[in-house]
């Protein structure tokens, strides 16, 4: 049987007008008994391609034969969205305020109730993001429980980058488990990969049935390389978004700087160890190096030369541990 749908808005703070903000959420419950998974988007303004992965998500889940409950929330921050901007209007980011404050600054207050309604409801999370328009991202980050982390599937692992204020992080302190992945943006608009990832996760969790999909193992990552010029110039990166996730060979030229005058230029090359392109920014084919901070390019690096994996077929529902691989290539 097809599961039951649910939806309700909850009002956060107020609009011009006196007309409250609505963060819309959805929930499928299923026939059968079974965990409680919810899904979370939009929480940047200026990455749509989560909602709609999110949106699609549901579209398939009510034709599936559900455990449990999913709840679905496609669009986290809509003042961020309406301005498609990273940065929420009143000046924050959503992503760095959590667990939010019922009262406040306006995304102080989503952020108490996306996750109040999250803590409420579930006990694991995956907070989907993507990449912009002019941005490709390739990757998973993991907040303490691998497993969960990996049965996501298709993208990279990145290990140990926490940062204060995400959503991710305040649901783990709540005892819930929690991802972030990446996925597409720049010359990638299709979903596919956001929805299947999150179909995978609730195999895992015990949500559906069937085999996962992807790759049966992803890398797993611990150091990252930012490239960024060590003085104002051109910046010509030599990579370009469609080529976020591919494996670097050593030594691969990734850009080079050009002082205005013409006079000089420097030339950054990927790492020596086995590496991939997890985030790849361009606009255009050059641009002004306004300060050694303004980066083209990141480069996640192996844990170690041999690049452990993980085994993402393994990370089944019954299984508490993580299978490590050696080898990167199979």
């Amino acid at each position: 049987m097809k599961p039951e749908l649910h939806r309700w808005d909850v009002p956060v703070g107020r609009r011009v007008g006196s007309e409250p903000w609505k963060i819309r959420f959805v929930e499928l419950r299923g026939t059968q008994p079974g965990p409680a998974t919810a899904v979370v988007a939009g929480i940047f303004g200026d990455k749509p391609l989560g909602c709609l992965a999110v949106q699609a998500l549901a579209r398939r889940l009510q034709g599936l034969a559900l455990r449990g409950s999913v709840v679905l929330v496609p669009a986290a921050n809509p003042p961020a969205l309406e301005a498609g901007t990273r940065l929420s209007p009143d000046g924050l980011f959503l992503n760095r305020r959590f667990p939010g404050a019922p009262t406040g600054p306006l995304t102080d207050q989503i952020a108490h109730h996306v996750l109040a309604e999250l803590r409420a409801r579930a006990d694991a999370v995956v907070d989907l993001h993507s990449g912009t328009p002019t941005m490709a991202l390739h990757y998973t980050y993991d907040y303490g429980d691998r497993a969960f982390t990996a049965a996501f599937g298709y993208m990279p692992v990145i290990v140990g980058h926490p940062h204060e204020g995400q959503l991710s992080v305040a649901a783990t302190r709540a005892g819930m488990r929690s991802s972030l992945p990446e996925f597409g943006g720049g010359p990638f608009r299709d979903v596919r990969i956001g929805v299947e990832g999150c179909l995978n996760v609730l195999r895992y969790r015990g949500h559906l049935d069937g085999a996962p999909t992807g790759p049966s193992r992803v890398p797993l990552i611990e150091r990252i390389t930012f490239f960024s010029p060590s003085a104002t110039g051109i910046l010509r990166g030599s990579v370009t978004p469609d080529r976020v996730g591919e494996a670097i060979e050593p030594g691969v030229l990734a850009g080079s700087r050009t002082r205005r005058r013409g006079s000089e230029s420097r030339s950054s090359r990927s790492p020596s160890r086995p590496s991939f392109f997890s985030l790849i920014r361009a606009r255009g084919w050059s641009r002004p190096a306004r300060s050694p901070s303004w980066w083209a390019t990141r480069a996640a690096r192996s844990k170690c030369p041999g690049a452990d994996g993980l085994d993402a077929r393994r990370c089944r529902r019954e299984s508490a541990t993580v299978a490590l691989r050696r080898n990167l290539n199979t």
